[in-house]
């Protein structure tokens, strides 16, 4: 909380207004002092937006909450439930932008209009119908935060939100270190299914392709014939609020592990793992089917600004050699990636049930530790 005492001495210059004492008129008087709760509503919620989450719940329960104090506004269901939307996409307009829509064949989540605070504090959507707490098995949106925290719910997008299996969700390893960056990142698998549940092979090392002028032509796939290949998505949250950004160093360090590897590499070290170890599923680096970017969004933001993020995806996308990903607080990004498996993987039930991890190195940035965890 030394950030909070540093915003109360940068306000010691307002005006006499904010200030009460004993009748004095002369604010330099030593009988003078600060109000923090006398500072508009506004301002407090201005300076709840920018506390991550446990700064959030501590401040909640520092003294008795009283009306439209900055402990009562901590708690109350107002502040909550932005966070909520902020995190979940819970409420949120998942449509995407009519310059994404005309690119592929992404399914759109249609859902009602984004979901507002009104000015009494009251919950509702663009419909005008309230959302209740109760829907997600809580009495309270505080509440409904800690239950949907504890159990790493995936972000609602309108890629994640179409009733799709997620086949992995985090399994936090920092937890033994305090405020480790591990414990504020989630990653979450999905598969991009093809119609017929069977993983790819290049035969001959080509692939027919129809342009948007409808002149189909051969593209040269720089793959191995002897391996088949599968897509995933990965969705991946920084879910620390307020402050703090995580850093993917370098996206083709991602480690996509089965169980015998994990056996291994767990026992005699996971430093082992280098450029020339041939791994069982191996992500596609370079070509058509390298990482790509196909979600980038943080919900807290407008409509211009998430256009800008969907350049900087494209931007990310076009940009070859070594790629690091940075995400911001509560930014949310979904990632493409093709990864090759053995022949005698045919069906995308052999490969799903043959990996038993994802091992993502991270690094913290803007944190008051800098100590890479994984």
């Amino acid at each position: 909380m030394s950030w909070m005492s540093g915003f109360i001495g940068s306000i010691m210059s307002l005006p006499s207004d904010f200030l009460e004492g004993d009748g004095s008129e002369s604010v330099g008087s030593s009988t003078m002092k600060l109000s923090f709760d006398s500072l508009p509503k506004d301002v407090h919620r201005c300076i709840l937006c920018y506390m991550d989450t446990p700064s959030l719940a501590a401040l909640s329960v520092t003294h008795k909450a009283e009306h439209d104090n900055i402990a009562s506004l901590a708690s109350d269901d107002v502040t909550w439930y932005a966070l909520i939307q902020n995190r979940f996409g819970i409420g949120c307009n998942h449509r995407r932008s009519i310059r994404k829509q005309k690119r592929g064949a992404v399914v759109l989540v249609k859902r009602g209009s984004s979901s507002s605070l009104s000015s009494d504090g009251k919950i509702s959507n663009g419909q005008g119908r309230k959302r209740r707490s109760t829907t997600y098995g809580a009495a309270t949106w505080k509440d409904a935060y800690r239950a949907l925290s504890s159990t790493m719910r995936i972000p609602e997008t309108s890629i994640t939100s179409g009733g799709g299996a997620i086949f992995a969700s985090p399994h936090l390893h920092g937890r033994n270190a305090k405020n480790s960056v591990a414990d504020f990142f989630g990653v979450w698998c999905m598969v991009n299914h093809a119609e017929n549940c069977r993983t790819k092979t290049i035969e001959g090392g080509r692939r027919r392709r129809r342009s948007h002028h409808d002149v189909i032509r051969d593209i040269i796939l720089p793959y191995r014939l002897d391996r088949r290949y599968m897509e995933l998505k990965l969705c991946l949250q920084n879910t620390k609020s307020g402050f703090g950004k995580v850093v993917i160093p370098d996206i083709s360090a991602i480690c996509i592990a089965s169980m015998e590897e994990l056996d291994y590499f767990s026992s005699w070290g996971w430093d082992k793992w280098d450029d020339e170890y041939d791994a069982t599923f191996q992500i596609i680096e370079v070509g058509p089917w390298a990482p790509k970017i196909i979600l980038r969004r943080r919900f807290s933001n407008g409509n211009a600004a998430n256009e800008q993020d969907e350049i900087d995806a494209d931007e990310w996308n076009a940009k070859g050699g070594k790629k690091d990903l940075i995400l911001r607080p509560l930014e949310v990004v979904v990632l493409s990636v093709h990864i090759s498996c053995p022949d005698s993987l045919v069906y995308e039930t052999d490969v799903l049930s043959s990996m038993s991890s994802i091992r993502v190195p991270i690094v913290a940035n803007g944190w008051p530790s800098t100590k890479q965890i994984t």
